[in-house]
């Protein structure tokens, strides 16, 4: 344990940590007021590292408050996804798209990604900008500075982190454990969130746990990223299969042709990744 930080009570850190999300939530509200670049991405940001510490603090908590304040930011979080799945998906046409592709073709293709990046972006932006976003942030500073909190919370921080992260990590395991090269798209993508959770429980546990809890939290930095690539190219591959069947829908068979080259590559680029993570995973 680092100090005296394990002896204090763990609603103290509930406290703090949810001081934390707000102030990191508050600051990427203001990037998007400046549009700053990656401004909507940092809000999806904050809002899920905020949600993940109610998840791992929910055995703390008195009354249902947490529940309805996951619901708002999720919902906040919701608002700036579109925007920042379209964002990625036309980078990763960019960085895949080949000389043997139909030029003409992939400058149409990144050209639709794009005005539906900017659509998407204004409708988040006005979200994100708007009374109920104000709101969410005075709710979240409120119950930051008094946190509803049960008797459990009297606990100590060294009693009860430890078992918070456990449980985190076990949940990460048990799904883990259960993928196959094969396995669903959809299993892999749970994966990648449970691995999220275990990394934003370590981070928040650390300045207790220490050096403990760095660790498992680079471990499970490095699983999440390698699924992140993995949903990228899963979601890059919906979209452009989406537009191969409107490209069809207009009779435009090359244009079709050329996203199902384009789809084929990014559901080819999951072997490689489903691969390294399973390696790593069972590495001794």
């Amino acid at each position: 344990m680092e100090g005296a930080a394990g002896d204090q009570p763990v609603g103290v850190l509930v406290g703090t940590a949810l001081a934390k999300g707000a102030r990191r939530l508050e600051k990427s509200v203001g990037m998007v007021e400046n549009a700053e670049d990656d401004a909507i991405h940092q809000v999806r940001v904050s809002c899920r590292r905020l949600r993940s510490d109610l998840k791992l603090f929910r055995n703390l908590l008195a009354g249902d408050w947490a529940t309805e304040l996951r619901a708002d930011l999720a919902a906040l979080a919701q608002a700036c996804g579109e925007a920042r799945d379209l964002e990625v998906i036309a980078a990763l046409v960019r960085e895949t798209a080949t000389s043997e592709d139909n030029q003409e073709h992939v400058d149409t293709i990144l050209t639709t990604l794009t005005l539906g990046l900017e659509r998407a972006a204004a409708r988040s932006a006005e979200v994100v900008l708007g009374e109920s976003t104000k709101d969410l942030l005075t709710t979240i500073e409120a119950v930051a500075a008094a946190p509803d909190l049960n008797a459990k919370a009297e606990r100590p921080c060294s009693e009860v982190l430890p078992q918070l992260l456990r449980s985190a990590n076990e949940k990460f395991t048990q799904a883990a454990d259960k993928l196959k090269p094969w396995t669903p798209d959809d299993d892999w993508h749970e994966v990648r969130l449970l691995a999220k959770r275990v990394r934003y429980a370590a981070d928040t546990s650390a300045v207790v746990l220490g050096d403990e809890a760095r660790t498992t939290a680079a471990h499970a930095a490095t699983y999440q990223d390698l699924l992140g690539q993995h949903q990228d190219n899963c979601a890059a591959a919906d979209a452009l299969t989406a537009m191969a069947v409107d490209a069809a829908a207009q009779d435009d068979p090359e244009l079709s042709f050329t996203l199902g080259r384009l789809t084929e590559r990014h559901r080819a680029a999951r072997k490689p990744l489903r691969e390294q993570f399973l390696s790593l995973y069972h590495r001794p």
